[in-house]
């Protein structure tokens, strides 16, 4: 299989209805390099039946497998492709069918000119059960990046998934803090 993108996803589909956070955060810390699955991500995450999974439970689990959440609302598409093309995943939240409720999924590659991009996204929760991504228009994109919230819309939720204790131990923030100082 071709690469497209500096971020290597592994789209997977979740397994209920109430674990896109957990799938999501699962297929974004694969392709940092973290083993997991999604039964193991979802016991550290904790999303219900009935409730799914909040940022703030996003942010603690990434946090307890070695890895730092970046959080920006409202995010644009620029600052969502400078991540990507630096080879970091981004979970975002958006509502693709319209539903009462918002939907996790995983953007890993955003590619073009600002105002004819195609964003890139592996979504464990797709309609047609033999797809696991799915590409569209900027603009399309920009319409269903919202999630619905005590009666108003959060606009643009991205968060960038990045290594913070590397794979041979070290504290990445605080080795580059040190550099600086060297």
């Amino acid at each position: 299989m071709r690469r497209i993108s500096k971020v290597d996803i592994q789209p997977l589909r979740q397994r209920s209805q109430f674990t896109c956070v957990s799938a999501s955060t699962c297929m974004a810390l694969n392709a940092l390099g973290v083993v997991c699955d999604e039964d193991s991500v979802n016991k550290i995450l904790g999303a219900h039946s009935g409730r799914g999974a909040s940022w703030e439970q996003a942010l603690a689990c990434i946090q307890y497998f070695g890895c730092r959440g970046t959080l920006v609302t409202p995010s644009t598409l620029a600052q969502v492709k400078s991540w990507t093309d630096a080879g970091k995943p981004v979970l975002i939240g958006w509502n693709p069918y319209g539903r009462e409720w918002a939907h996790a999924s995983v953007v890993y590659h955003v590619e073009g000119e600002e105002g004819n991009q195609t964003v890139h996204i592996a979504d464990p929760n797709l309609p047609n059960p033999n797809k696991t991504t799915v590409a569209m228009s900027e603009d399309d994109f920009y319409e269903r990046w919202m999630e619905p919230y005590n009666g108003y819309l959060i606009r643009r939720p991205a968060m960038m998934v990045d290594r913070e204790i590397t794979p041979q131990g070290r504290q990445v923030m605080a080795s580059r803090i040190a550099s600086q100082f060297i």
